[in-house]
């Protein structure tokens, strides 16, 4: 019995997170599967919001936001894969262009100058609504998802009020 109830367990796992969005694929947790490796270091991403390392994100985050040394390549399909410490997860939504003025604040300053803002909305499989809940831990993988890659490289976490 205690082997069976493993078993059902690690398989909801495996089709919880076979349900992706955006045509992404993925096989497993972050860690596992072929690596997708980390932002093109030309473009020296840096997360502005919410500001890395936060204790005290809203809980009702509707988009990442983030600042690149020069534009991304504009066929690109990266993104990333948020998990939060309850075991949710969802892909966010392709990097789409912004004005500084569109970031919430407070937010972290770019390190470089003249950089090219993007946000990466937050939503469920197909656009649904997606809500990170109350005292969340919550990290944010990068995911080329044009390969069908695993996403493996942690570029932010921080938790939510």
């Amino acid at each position: 019995m205690k082997y069976s109830i493993g078993a059902l367990a690690l398989s909801t796992a495996a089709l919880l997170l076979a349900g992706c969005n955006n045509n992404n694929t993925i096989s497993g947790p972050p860690g596992t599967g072929t690596n997708c490796g980390g932002p093109p270091s030309s473009n020296q991403l840096e997360v502005l919001y919410p500001i890395p390392g936060s204790k005290n994100a809203p809980q009702n985050l509707s988009a990442v936001y983030v600042s690149t040394k020069g534009t991304l390549p504009p066929s690109n399909s990266f993104n990333f894969y948020l998990t939060q410490s309850n075991g949710n997860s969802t892909f966010t939504g392709l990097f789409q262009p912004v004005n500084a003025s569109q970031i919430p604040s407070p937010h972290k300053s770019p390190s470089y100058s003249n950089p090219t803002y993007y946000q990466s909305v937050i939503a469920g499989p197909s656009g649904s609504g997606y809500i990170i809940g109350p005292a969340q831990a919550v990290s944010l993988f990068w995911n080329d998802g044009g390969t069908g890659c695993s996403p493996h490289f942690l570029v932010s976490s921080f938790k939510t009020q």
